[in-house]
């Protein structure tokens, strides 16, 4: 949102972090580019930003490979070279049969055709056994190859295992703007771009989804955009030219104008239709409906859209700013929280629209999200580098003590703040660049750990669904920090059985 300004391509970087800082580039994959700092400090040192990123579940994602479209090609290529190699075979046959008789000529005396009868070459016989012997071997497979070793096929390259951990980031260059699909290797402790979309205007937020309204599940990725648009992208897909779908109404286009890339047919030079009246901030799908997916935009207004339909079946405004950030609770299926920039949290039953609970936040909202293992708890992180945790029954009711207790966890904004599923821990990212654990196991959060993870401002984290100690920022690059490689954690939250939910 506000801290993305222009940027440029500077050194490319992947890394991932474990007890120390380190950073890996992927091994014959495509490096990253860099990301950029806030806009205050873009001037100075322009780069790109990770400006969002999401989990994909395990096992949701397979690959498809494009099919070719130049098979009549290729078959008139190999009917032209039969034809050429047809016409000069004959005198190809007549020039072999000269060049062979003159090669062979003075060679009889030496009786080639008996010369493994003769007992004076039976010890020159013994390297040949020793070639066959030799070629043996290397005919026998290596246990430690995998894959076929003799196939030109990419087949291993393109499939994603089920085990796989796999996350989307959406980025920007100074020419060319993102999204990119990342397999992280656990047993090597590195991730590489498996591939990426190019998007035609600045992304601001991504959501996962397994439904574009087809009639089977899928795996996809919905893009907010600077240009007002959300567009729905096929992730098992590797070179798509344009999204699936992009959600809203199209503008009326002047002229004729030409299909680019990364734009859907029909909809004009912008290639996208119209979401909202402002950049999308943020979006974030039902837990319950995969086809329903809330968006927040810089016109102060928060929608609910029908995937499925491409229709927008609510729209709210009790927002008096910019809406920073939405969610879906966790098991209540109707129920949204939502803050922005006018430093108010609401609580919203999308069945009753008039009815937004709303509460104060100490600075403008930056991210918020509920407490996976505290149903009736909420958290918001703001742009003084705080975060505060509220009781969403208290603030329904109107009653006194709305906000249970607020936490100084950056000196400059907090731009983000998570749980995991390992209980009582807690992470947030801020713009000095550092990671920080908490442990909510008391009244008042404590911190159990802060490192620097070298990646510049951080824009945005989010821990893993399906392993609990591991999670993944966005700063000038993607960072993955596995918690479980810090002993003093370890000693803390355990990452065992008894303490994840």
């Amino acid at each position: 949102s506000s801290h993305f300004g222009s940027s440029s391509a500077l050194g490319p970087a992947a890394v991932h972090l474990r007890s120390r800082p380190s950073v890996r580039w992927p091994s014959g994959r495509r490096r990253l580019a860099r990301r950029s700092r806030p806009r205050r400090q873009a001037e100075q040192m322009e780069k790109t930003a990770v400006t969002a990123l999401c989990w994909v579940p395990k096992g949701k994602i397979t690959m498809r490979r494009p099919q070719a479209d130049n098979d009549g090609d290729e078959e008139e290529l190999r009917d032209a070279a039969a034809e050429l190699s047809a016409a000069g075979a004959a005198s190809s046959v007549e020039r072999a049969r000269a060049t062979a008789t003159a090669v062979t000529e003075g060679l009889e005396e030496f009786d080639l055709e008996n010369y493994d009868d003769d007992e004076d070459n039976q010890d020159g016989m013994q390297f040949f056994s020793v070639l066959k012997a030799d070629g043996e071997l290397a005919r026998e497979t290596d246990p430690y190859l995998k894959g076929d070793p003799d196939s030109e096929s990419e087949d291993d390259f393109d499939e994603i295992k089920p085990e796989d951990p796999v996350f989307v980031a959406v980025s920007c260059e100074e020419d060319s703007c993102q999204l990119e699909v990342y397999v992280f290797d656990e047993d090597e402790a590195n991730m590489y771009v498996h591939h990426d979309v190019m998007l035609n205007a600045y992304p601001l937020c991504v959501e996962w989804l397994s439904s574009a309204g087809g009639a089977s599940e899928g795996s996809f990725g919905a893009v907010g955009l600077i240009d007002h648009s959300i567009q729905i992208w096929d992730l098992e897909e590797m070179e798509p030219m344009e999204p699936v779908k992009a959600l809203g109404t199209a503008k009326k286009q002047k002229g004729k104008a030409k299909k680019k890339r990364g734009g859907v047919s029909g909809l004009g030079a912008s290639g996208m239709a119209k979401a909202h009246d402002g950049p999308v901030l943020c979006l974030h799908g039902s837990a319950f409906n995969r086809n329903v997916l809330a968006s927040g935009s810089a016109d102060e207004v928060l929608k609910v859209w029908d995937v499925s339909e491409n229709r927008c079946i609510h729209s709210y405004s009790h927002h008096d700013s910019k809406v920073q950030c939405v969610r879906w609770h966790p098991t209540e299926q109707a129920v949204l929280l939502s803050a922005a920039f006018d430093r108010r949290l609401a609580l919203l039953d999308v069945r009753q629209p008039g009815a937004a609970a709303m509460t104060e936040l100490p600075a403008e909202a930056e991210s918020a999200i509920w407490s996976r293992h505290r149903p009736f708890e909420c958290l918001a992180s703001v742009d003084n580098g705080g975060v505060a945790c509220y009781d969403v029954r208290k603030i329904v009711g109107k009653e006194d003590g709305q906000r249970l207790w607020t936490l100084m966890a950056h000196d400059v904004a907090c731009t983000s703040v998570q749980d995991a599923p390992t209980k009582d821990l807690l992470i947030t990212a801020g713009l000095d660049g550092q990671a920080k654990v908490w442990n909510t196991a008391a009244s008042a959060p404590s911190l159990a750990l802060g490192k620097d993870l070298k990646a510049g401002p951080l824009f945005t984290c989010q821990s893993s669904p399906d392993a609990p100690g591991l999670v993944c920022f966005g700063g000038k690059c993607p960072v993955m920090w596995d918690l479980s490689s810090e002993q003093l954690l370890v000693d803390a939250f355990g990452f065992g059985a008894a303490k994840t939910a």
